[in-house]
């Protein structure tokens, strides 16, 4: 049952106020003024049900922000003055793990009457595949594309690890510095609350309920969100988890699952109607359930329709004429991207709530999903990249009508184009590149109709602005593995002589991840240290088949060559990029490359080849690569020469750094250099680098970060090749400067 909420001329939203509401209930809750107190915590693991592991190691010097621990009945509520006049408000819903195709199951049966009274459509996460934008479909990213509007590129939060920080505005900020409204969120998971500590503890949010180690998380949710709802809130979010723990624990066609979507339901139901209680209040209600699962019921972040699919439910007719209700999950991934996604919900609170932003200076990959229709489908794409004339194509699915405007990093390019305008070629780069170097151009077309602008953004591809240099055509030859990296895992060598998977069958799937790679539409593989088995071992592992070792032999040659790319520098110490020794010791048998803690926005990298009993080669100290962009590393070794050389290029310097030139073996016997029939990526030849780096101070079981001594990171590679041969220099430059895989030159 549902009824019109009757419309006030005096408010400027009258025009949106066709809502979908239950019955109003009868409540004896009266307002309480109570002093704003803040009840100071540690922030813990979920024992409500938070399937990540955010607890921190019981060693790590990070101390956890504040929040507000629910304690019936002592939790802050800001007081109602009933002078202050009436406001729209904002819920924003997270059933964290509820697919669409079991949301839309159960309305259809009856079982799911108040997501049945919501406009429940079809909507996708993840962002989309082989954009800048694109990141794994897991719970932490999509918290924060649901908070910020953002996706991947721009809020950085790429993966599920613990301790990450939000570099994206949330809404709760933009509330807060433009109306000075209050905020409040109930969560039930402890690394959603770690992503709002920030904005807690700038004021930015009011009050951060965590009910994470409540054995009830969803009731205390609730309770939570309904306190703040009943007080001067303007805009509240409720996180539930529980659906999420049900399909991991049970899977998705568990009765467990369904009982527990029935659960989540019902406190809809109290939050619904608790925003009738009011009639001054106008309500937005947004829901969501973040991504979906695997087939088989895996959270595995993988780019897979299955994992990308999700809803948004409104209790507001969106601007898109009810596109993906009652949709059918369509079989392609990019037949997605023609419905709503989950950027779009803070851009549509923020609309609701009246509250504008400057898109040249903070813009969102989302757009409203009221008002103005927005043009969807925004993609980009380099042509003639590496050259004088690189330039960039703008594509869109354009509305009905309204007039376009383009910017360029916040400057207007084309303004005030005709109705019906869905491309736009960029071929005056010219402007903003004018020196040789990488960049990334951040772009934002708007839409000017009856009912408003419409602003959508995007950030491109790596532009890469220098004379063509094609690869040489050489490189082919004694290619031995390569890895291109595609949007499936484990990887494939596509030359068919070894295989990559994780170091363990027990690591969960976050632990290797797909993430976007260097090159325009291409992959790389993301190795989280943060993810471990009990028995230590963590990281991927490159298996050569038998004779296909290019360290073997008396007097090997070979040169090791890949894209790497860490999101931040190791705190201290160092750490593992590629090796297939027992690093623990560089004076152990086999090959290894490092990485280095340094300062600024650099990271070192370091070589070290040893044939064990202490006999070791180094290589310098440390060469420094920028953090957070993508490099080239390539490490040879001359078994007959008794050398070798380490090249490290730098697109953000424009720098080729010869590290080491023919530098001496030494005493290294070369034979030695297979100490492992395998090469740990991300890791060393153990793949138990961090328990062993503790120098027997810990054992099994082992957690990360369980001794100081061994702090957890994450690293990226692409195009990762193996040659049975020490290339040439003029092969390596035209690696570094063609900015092309070495797919274009072979079959995959």
């Amino acid at each position: 049952m549902f009824f019109d909420a009757q419309a006030r001329s005096d408010h400027p939203h009258d025009a949106l106020e066709s809502t979908f509401l239950l019955p109003r209930r009868q409540s004896g809750h009266r307002a309480r003024t109570v002093a704003m107190t803040a009840l100071v915590c540690m922030v813990l693991a979920g024992c409500g049900g938070d399937d990540n592991d955010d607890r921190k190691p019981d060693d790590s010097p990070t101390t956890p922000p504040p929040v507000v621990t629910p304690q019936d009945p002592t939790t802050p509520v800001v007081p109602v003055d009933p002078d202050v006049p009436a406001t729209n408000k904002a819920l924003i819903i997270s059933l964290d793990g509820a697919t669409y195709a079991a949301v839309q199951q159960g309305i259809a049966s009856g079982a799911l009457p108040n997501l049945a009274a919501l406009q429940i459509q079809m909507a996708y996460s993840g962002g989309m595949v082989e954009s800048p934008g694109q990141q794994p479909t897991l719970d932490a990213p999509g918290w924060a594309t649901l908070l910020t509007g953002t996706w991947g590129n721009r809020h950085r939060v790429i993966s599920s690890a613990p301790e990450q920080v939000l570099r994206s505005a949330t809404l709760f900020e933009r509330v807060h510095v433009q109306t000075g409204a209050v905020s409040g969120a109930a969560v039930a998971s402890s690394g959603l609350a770690t992503l709002l500590s920030s904005d807690h503890a700038a004021g930015q949010l009011d009050t951060l309920s965590s009910c994470a180690e409540s054995a009830v998380s969803t009731e205390c949710v609730t309770r939570e969100a309904v306190r703040m709802m009943q007080g001067r809130y303007t805009t509240v979010l409720a996180q539930y988890h529980a659906a999420s723990d049900a399909a991991l624990n049970y899977g998705q066609h568990a009765s467990q699952y369904a009982d527990t979507l029935v659960t989540l339901d019902k406190a809809i139901g109290n939050l619904v109607a608790t925003t009738t209680e009011r009639a001054r209040d106008r309500w937005l209600i947004t829901v969501t359930g973040n991504h979906g699962f695997s087939g088989n019921s895996q959270d595995d972040g993988l780019p897979l329709v299955p994992q990308s699919v999700t809803f948004i439910g409104m209790n507001q007719r969106a601007n898109n004429a009810m596109l993906g209700v009652g949709a059918q999950v369509p079989q392609q991934i990019s037949q997605l991207y023609g419905y709503a996604s989950l950027a779009d919900i803070a851009p549509t609170v923020l609309q609701f709530l009246s509250v504008t932003s400057d898109v040249s200076q903070d813009p969102m990959d989302g757009a409203p999903l009221l008002g103005q229709q927005p043009v969807s489908r925004l993609t980009t794409r380099v042509v003639d990249n590496n050259a004088s004339d690189v330039s960039i194509v703008l594509d869109w699915v354009v509305p009905a009508a309204g007039t376009v405007t383009i910017t360029r990093n916040g400057q207007v390019i084309a303004s005030r184009l005709p109705a019906g305008t869905d491309t736009f070629h960029d071929n005056q780069l010219s402007q903003v590149l004018t020196e040789k170097g990488t960049y990334q151009l951040a772009y934002s077309v708007e839409v000017q109709g009856e009912q408003g602008n419409a602003t959508r953004s995007i950030l491109t591809h790596p532009v890469t602005y220098v004379p063509p240099v094609p690869l040489e055509a050489s490189l082919i030859d004694g290619l031995v593995s390569y890895y291109p990296f595609d949007d499936t895992l484990p990887p494939r060598d596509v030359r068919g002589n070894s295989v990559m998977a994780p170091a363990s069958p027990d690591l969960p799937p976050a632990a290797g991840l797909v993430v976007p790679g260097p090159f325009a539409g291409s992959h790389a593989l993301l190795v989280d240290t943060n993810y471990v088995t009990s028995a230590g071992l963590e990281g991927y592992r490159l298996s050569p088949h038998v004779g296909m070792n290019v360290s073997d032999g008396a007097a090997p040659q070979f040169t090791l060559g890949f894209w790497f790319k860490t999101p931040v520098c190791v705190a201290r110490s160092n750490v593992t990029i590629l090796a297939n020794k027992n690093y623990v010791s560089g004076g152990n048998a086999g090959v290894a490359i490092g990485l280095f803690s340094s300062s600024g926005n650099q990271c070192g990298i370091a070589f070290n080849i040893g044939s064990g009993a202490g006999v070791r080669a180094d290589g310098p100290t440390y060469s420094q690569i920028t953090v957070d962009r993508w490099v080239y590393l390539a490490f040879s070794v001359d078994g007959v020469a008794r050398t070798m050389n380490m090249t490290l290029f730098d697109p953000v310097t424009g720098q080729t750094n010869r590290a080491a030139v023919a530098k001496s073996t030494g005493s290294v016997d070369l034979s030695k250099l297979s100490a492992y029939p395998h090469w740990g990526i991300g890791d060393d030849g153990t793949n138990a680098y961090l328990m062993n780096k503790c120098n027997g101070t810990v054992t099994p079981p082992y957690v990360a970060g369980k001794c100081a001594t061994a702090p957890t990171y994450q690293q990226m590679f692409a195009d990762l090749a193996m040659w049975n041969r020490v290339l040439t220099d003029a092969e390596l430059q035209s690696i570094f400067l063609s900015n092309k895989p070495l797919s274009t030159l072979t079959p995959n």
